[in-house]
């Protein structure tokens, strides 16, 4: 299944289930034809705060769950009948949480446990870390209903669109993107070499303890490297191959990782990791969040390097 934003053309999906959850949730009339509902559907997704699950082969909906970052909470929730069982609640539920701040309480209202029918949501709930906090309220017409709430604090986290999504999709169009509007780097970065085709940059401690780390990134805006023109793909790519030789040569790793991500930057980079006899993955990818203590002596260790990559790189 493929979990996603849901779109406008989902909705009358999302409509059909929320008619066939009318009566569990006791609601007197049709939650999918309530012209409150529609107009909150339509807001929703507009704002990236629908998800849904969709099966590959037949295209369906499975399930939809909608969030409330400004609440920091679960606002809507259910899975199509006969998916229930297959995982798409716990999937749905999972990729949402993320989408909301785990500083603070995450909470959702939900049946009381004397309703028999509410007992696979519930339990769903507690496996991701929620807990009963407060047990007398009412619902919509009156139904009884208590609130959960998850303290996910101590998750590690990063900076990707798996956490951030409205604020890393903005930033993917070039008007707003950070780079292509020279907003200051992020702390520990710094330009090693900059051309009108190219800027390299490098990091301090440095991603997986790596002396060397470092990025490549077009001077322009791209997100998906698709849609680079073949012409500036091949001129880009040579570029990148370029600096990695010149990173062997200087820090004498025995490989290069090359490697495309552009999930937390939004303009499309390649994360150069120099690879050694003695690192930290043997026989394993790069975990990019280890990166203390640093793998240089000194700062003036990193800035020597700095200065070695710009003598090879200015020849």
């Amino acid at each position: 299944m493929l979990i996603r934003w849901a779109a406008e053309s989902d909705l009358p999906a999302w409509f059909a289930l929320a008619t066939e959850m009318s009566s569990l949730f006791q609601h007197p009339a049709d939650i999918g034809a309530d012209p409150e509902f529609i107009s909150y559907a339509h807001r929703t997704v507009k704002e990236y705060q629908v998800l849904t699950a969709v099966d590959y082969m037949s295209g369906n909906n499975m399930g939809f769950i909608s969030i409330s970052r400004r609440q920091n909470s679960i606002a809507w929730f259910a899975v199509w009948e006969r998916y229930r069982s297959k995982g798409v609640g716990s999937r749905l539920l999972k990729t949402a949480l993320r989408q909301l701040d785990h500083t603070k309480p995450i909470t959702v209202e939900i049946f009381r446990d004397s309703n028999t029918q509410g007992i696979p949501a519930r339990n769903l709930y507690k496996k991701y870390g929620f807990i009963e906090t407060e047990s007398n309220l009412f619902g919509p017409h009156g139904v009884p209903n208590c609130r959960m709430t998850a303290d996910l604090s101590g998750e590690k986290r990063g900076g990707s669109f798996h956490y951030r999504f409205p604020e890393f999709i903005k930033a993917a169009q070039k008007k707003n993107c950070p780079a292509c509007n020279h907003k200051p780097m992020p702390d520990g970065q710094i330009d090693i070499f900059l051309t009108d085709k190219i800027c390299v940059g490098g990091e301090y401690p440095g991603q997986g303890r790596l002396f060397g780390k470092l990025y490549v990134m077009p001077m322009e805006h791209y997100f998906h490297f698709e849609d680079m023109p073949e012409a500036d793909a091949a001129a880009f790519m040579n570029e990148v191959q370029c600096v990695g030789r010149a990173l062997r040569k200087v820090t004498g790793a025995v490989k290069i990782n090359y490697e495309m991500h552009a999930n937390s930057g939004a303009h499309l980079h390649i994360h150069l990791f120099p690879r050694y006899l003695d690192d930290d993955f043997p026989s394993a990818p790069i975990d990019y969040r280890v990166n203390e203590p640093a793998p240089y002596e000194s700062y003036e260790e990193f800035l020597w390097f700095v200065e070695q990559m710009r003598k090879e790189l200015s020849r």
